[in-house]
């Protein structure tokens, strides 16, 4: 299914973050993140859960063709607000861009996820599932061997 041409980007992904400049020795997070589709007009929310420490947070962005756009406000009050921007994939399977800690020039990074299932009808196979993890760990693999 391609949820490009329909304009959705609501349902189940799973992704990997991984930090830039000072920050770089830090190792990649995995995260989980839903995507609901807000009244059709490009605007989403959502929630996402980090592997680690800072837990879950709450999202709110916009998508619009393939530019993908979304703040996320961890639900410990101390976090300051993420920016992430991004785009997504011709058949809207994988989204990638970079993120952006608020008021910190020195958070920042990058950013990918896989589409595991979609807000218009099906989930996603077995297969699928098992290849975003296996993928994901394959890029984390490549990440390590760059620093």
């Amino acid at each position: 299914m391609c949820d490009q041409k329909s304009g959705s980007i609501g349902g189940g992904w799973l992704g990997t973050y991984a930090y830039k400049g000072i920050w770089r020795a830090k190792p990649p997070v995995r995260f989980e993140a839903t995507f609901t589709d807000r009244e059709g007009n490009g605007a989403f929310h959502g929630t996402v859960l980090d592997d680690g420490d800072l837990g879950e947070a709450d999202i709110l962005g916009t998508h619009k063709g393939s530019s993908v756009r979304f703040s996320k406000t961890y639900r410990k009050a101390t976090l300051a607000v993420v920016t992430y921007e991004g785009r997504l994939s011709d058949d809207g399977q994988t989204i990638t861009g970079t993120w952006q800690i608020s008021g910190k020039s020195q958070g920042n990074g990058t950013w990918d996820a896989r589409r595991l299932w979609s807000a218009e009808g099906g989930e996603a196979s077995l297969e699928d599932v098992e290849e975003a993890v296996l993928g994901g760990t394959r890029e984390l693999a490549n990440i390590e061997k760059v620093r």
